[in-house]
């Protein structure tokens, strides 16, 4: 099955925040979600919304249909406050 990406306003505002190392580490890991969105943690309390921890970043991103989410990429403390 083919995903398509789309990202919400707090994911685009996250990004400018990251160096160009994250920026790197962020893309590669979009990849591997993308070949197969399944394999990460679920997030309790949201349908179908997972997290992925890179560096002392997380990353949340939700599955609908056929179109992965990326919802919000912050700090690990604060994302769940964010979010």
């Amino acid at each position: 099955m083919e995903w398509s990406l789309k990202a919400h306003p707090l994911f685009e505002r996250d990004i400018k925040k990251l160096s160009k190392i994250d920026k790197d580490r962020l893309s590669g890991l979009i990849l591997r979600i993308k070949e197969n969105p399944d394999r990460f943690k679920l997030l309790t309390g949201c349908h179908r919304c997972f997290r992925v921890r890179f560096g002392n970043f997380r990353l949340v991103y939700a599955l609908k249909s056929k179109t992965i989410w990326l919802i919000i990429v912050e700090n690990r403390k604060k994302v769940y406050k964010e979010l």
